[in-house]
């Protein structure tokens, strides 16, 4: 048998999963906005007084903490409707996943401790005790540490993932607010500091601070773009509009404001950083900032007091395609093969193979343990076969992408 190929024909086709952004309202319930249409497209009753909101790594789940409940609503982000609930520790804050999303760790503010929740069974499993008023948690891209602001003690707690134990505390500015975020490149952790205008920049290695940024206006929440190149901080003093401060990473300097709604508690990217969306508390909105120009293009009505934002991933994967032929002593064959990359960020347990954009003409499934790739055989010349790809963990879909091949 003699293999070569026929054609290398490549037409790239994505099937873009909905990016949504998902709004905590500290009323009771949390507004789901479709980045496409910018309009609001489900609100979802949650527990009592929800405050920190975060997406699972697949996109599959949103966590809600709800400081009254003493709880955390899961949220299904395919059906928009809560599946369940984890009872925590006492005034539950910020919840944050690890990246492989195997974890999430929840600050508990008036117990002073940090409750680990194993992902897969929606369990506390273990709480870490840390004292000062914890608001805050992030993980390092490596998902080795995670840091954790107190707003008594002005200092950030870093955690030894592995172990669940504390490895240090550092000295920051004074009252360190509700939001901290670390560089893509896992080396800054920018902290704002609520009563000293001011923002902490610490070191990763070794975890001491290397520079304080001033900003003014009670500087509260933190965002950083995918590219890590600038990092907006929302202030809330300055009535009845507020401002985003935009820090310069490479130089941890100011480069400009943007003029927001009242109190901006919460900022978040699209994945690919386009779009910066911007919850304001007591303007009852969301306000839409094209991160090209930092100007706001739209505000968004929401529920009552806005006060945190999570945005899903894009699960978008690279397909390609070509079609081929095999010679053999007595016949010629074309077929299409297809190969694709695992999506960023996903859990993955099987792919399946469709060659209908309705998804119900399935023509092959692909374990996440086997090489990616699949072959479409006894093709005809001039046939164009569009095939899409859909990436599962269990029931959910975690990834898609699709590609068109002519066999000519």
């Amino acid at each position: 048998m003699v293999k070569w190929f026929f054609l290398f024909l490549t037409l790239a086709a994505p099937l873009v999963s909905e990016i949504k952004v998902y709004v905590s309202n500290q009323a009771g319930t949390v507004s789901v906005i479709s980045v496409e249409t910018g309009m609001v497209i489900a609100t979802i009753p949650v527990g009592s007084s929800p405050t920190g909101i975060d997406v699972s790594p697949d996109g599959s789940i949103a966590y809600v903490a709800n400081q009254v409940s003493d709880n955390i609503s899961i949220i299904d982000t395919s059906t928009d409707t809560v599946i369940g609930t984890i009872t925590v520790g006492n005034t539950p804050t910020y919840p944050a996943f690890s990246p492989n999303g195997t974890i999430a760790y929840v600050t508990n503010l008036f117990d002073g401790t940090i409750s680990v929740i194993d992902v897969n069974s929606s369990v506390e499993i273990l709480t870490i005790g840390i004292g000062g008023a914890p608001v805050d948690v992030v993980f390092t891209p490596n998902g080795q540490k995670a840091y954790v602001t107190h707003f008594i003690g002005d200092n950030v707690t870093v955690i030894d993932v592995a172990t669940n134990s504390v490895l240090t505390t550092v000295p920051v500015g004074d009252g360190p607010a509700d939001s901290e975020v670390v560089t893509p490149d896992g080396t800054k952790v920018y902290v704002p500091n609520l009563n000293s205008d001011n923002v902490s920049v610490i070191a990763t290695k070794p975890d001491t601070v290397i520079a304080t940024v001033p900003v003014a206006d009670q500087p509260i929440s933190t965002a950083i773009t995918p590219d890590g190149t600038k990092v907006y901080i929302g202030s809330q003093a300055n009535l009845p509009t507020d401002f985003i401060f935009i820090i310069d990473v490479a130089t941890d300097t100011v480069i400009g404001t943007i003029e927001v709604g009242n109190n901006p508690n919460g900022i978040d990217f699209t994945p690919d950083g386009t779009r910066a969306y911007v919850a304001n508390r007591f303007s009852n909105n969301v306000s839409v900032i094209d991160a090209a120009t930092d100007t706001v293009i739209a505000t968004i009505a929401v529920g009552p007091q806005p006060v945190a934002i999570a945005i899903t991933p894009s699960l978008t994967m690279d397909v390609l395609g070509k079609g081929e032929m095999d010679i053999f002593l007595t016949q010629t064959e074309l077929f299409n093969r297809i190969v694709w990359s695992k999506p960023d960020g996903a859990i993955v347990k099987e792919y399946r193979i469709y060659r209908d954009a309705a998804l119900t003409d399935l023509i092959g499934v692909v374990s996440a343990s086997s090489p990616l790739v699949f072959e479409d055989h006894n093709k005809r010349k001039g046939e164009v076969n569009t095939y899409f790809i859909v990436a599962l963990n269990g029931p959910s879909q975690v990834g898609f992408g699709s590609v068109q091949i002519k066999t000519d």
